[in-house]
């Protein structure tokens, strides 16, 4: 762990010393492969499996003895080591294992010499009463027994075959061996870029084994405290921001109470047509204020610090209070409310209800308010998925695209289209709150049916 500081719980190295360690491992490593390559190769050879390069050229006068004392020449006296041919005095091919092609290149060659030694093949030329004999051998390793011959490629090659098979696969395996120890280290930088990226900055990050990441993650460490003492004191002025909101706003309620109170009392005893202009001027003034301030309490409560009170309800039961409000509501405007209720709907439901309730008669209200008089308006509850759809439809001008991008942040009041003075912004931003403390999601688009605002909630049945 770093905590503020390097550790030094572990051994710590520089990515030049791994690099070194692994390449001295991989030339030490393909030393050894090659000196029991060389052991092994040596020991075929001392056993006999493997003929020496110049065998066949120590064995030759042996066998030319052979031929030469031989009544009768076969294969069975010259070993398949050597590539024989036996001619007339003239150069015509009697036997051997020389193709007719290969025998006239032979002969055209050693005519007129007894011997010619190129870089790895000889050719020597006797002669025994009117026959000549030509015979050719390679001057490499090759293998005692004719079967390994016919099949596997010279000693060198397979040797260097088997060379090249494992050096891969040792670059391999060392390949393999540093990737997972470098991507351990590197691990732990993307856990740790990744909970600071989440704003998850309750942990201690963790030392690394390389001291150039544990370098990175020091100073990410440094980044951390630094960002987390940073929200913290946002996160106390906006908790201190809200206490002064909501305070101020309980403080002003009580004296706009008074003045709304007094006020209506001038107007109900006043008889003069130009102090009640005045005083109905100052009346309507208050209410806009107090709509004002209870909009600002319930933002204070709707907020992070606010618990909420959830309850089993009845779902007819909320459904019959949503109704009626809607009904009260609509009837200013004489709106025709079509409503929708899927049969199926569970019979309880627990949320905070007042929490509920307010959001969603603050989206009936808002409908109804951009909605021409004598229009419909459209109310849909169902279920889908295990969330229960709260659908409100409205005939207005629907939403802008600033509308659709913006609407639930808070003090946003729209463009001309849907903006109003009794409207603060802050309805939709309510809402909103409202419905993710229920885990649930809030939805605004345009109908299609009405090309209207359409406001859609949706909260999961617990």
């Amino acid at each position: 762990m770093l905590g503020g500081k390097k550790s030094n719980n572990k051994k710590v190295e520089k990515l030049r010393t791994i690099f070194i360690k692994y390449l001295s491992l991989f030339f030490i490593m393909t030393i050894s492969i090659i000196l029991i390559l060389m052991l092994l190769f040596s020991w075929l050879l001392s056993s006999g499996v493997i003929l020496p390069a110049n065998y066949a050229e120590k064995q030759f006068n042996k066998y030319k003895e052979k031929i030469i004392s031989s009544e009768k020449v076969t294969e069975d006296i010259i070993p398949n080591i050597y590539e024989y041919g036996v001619y007339t005095l003239d150069g015509n091919l009697i036997s051997g294992t020389f193709n007719k092609k290969e025998s006239k290149e032979v002969w055209n060659l050693m005519r007129d010499i007894e011997e010619r030694h190129a870089y790895s093949e000889s050719y020597i030329k006797f002669f025994k009463k009117d026959k000549v004999f030509i015979i050719k051998y390679k001057i490499v390793s090759e293998y005692s027994s004719p079967i390994l011959r016919a099949y596997l490629p010279k000693p060198e090659t397979l040797g260097m075959i088997i060379f090249s098979i494992i050096f891969f696969i040792e670059i391999v395996i060392l390949s393999k061996v540093f990737g997972k120890k470098f991507n351990i280290e590197m691990e732990l930088l993307k856990n740790t870029t990744e909970k600071i990226e989440q704003q998850d900055l309750d942990f201690v990050v963790e030392s690394s084994k390389i001291y150039e990441i544990n370098n990175v993650l020091f100073s990410m460490d440094k980044m951390k405290l630094a960002l987390k003492e940073s929200l913290e004191k946002q996160w106390m002025l906006e908790e201190n921001r809200k206490e002064q909101i909501s305070a101020l706003a309980h403080d002003i309620k009580t004296p706009l109470t008074i003045i709304h109170g007094n006020t209506d009392l001038l107007i109900e005893i006043n008889e003069n047509p130009e102090l009640l202009e005045y005083m109905e001027y100052i009346s309507k003034g208050v209410t806009q204020i107090e709509k004002y301030i209870n909009t600002l309490i319930d933002i204070s409560k709707t907020e992070n610090g606010y618990i909420l009170n959830k309850e089993a309800i009845s779902m007819s039961e909320f459904i019959k209070d949503v109704l009626v409000q809607i009904e009260a509501l609509a009837s200013t405007k004489n709106l025709d409310v079509e409503f929708y209720k899927q049969d199926n709907l569970p019979k309880n439901i627990t949320i905070d209800r007042e929490l509920l309730f307010r959001a969603i008669m603050n989206i009936i209200s808002n409908a109804i308010d951009y909605s021409p008089s004598q229009s419909k308006l459209y109310i849909s509850v169902s279920v889908c998925n295990k969330y229960l759809k709260f659908i409100v439809t409205d005939c207005g001008s629907g939403f802008s695209k600033a509308d659709l991008s913006k609407a639930t942040e808070q003090f946003y009041t729209g463009d001309l289209s849907r903006n109003s003075k009794s409207h603060y912004g802050m309805g939709l931003y309510i809402v909103n709150n409202i419905v993710q403390k229920h885990n649930g999601i809030l939805y605004i688009e345009n109908s299609v049916k009405t090309g209207g605002a359409m406001v859609t909630i949706e909260i999961p049945i617990v």
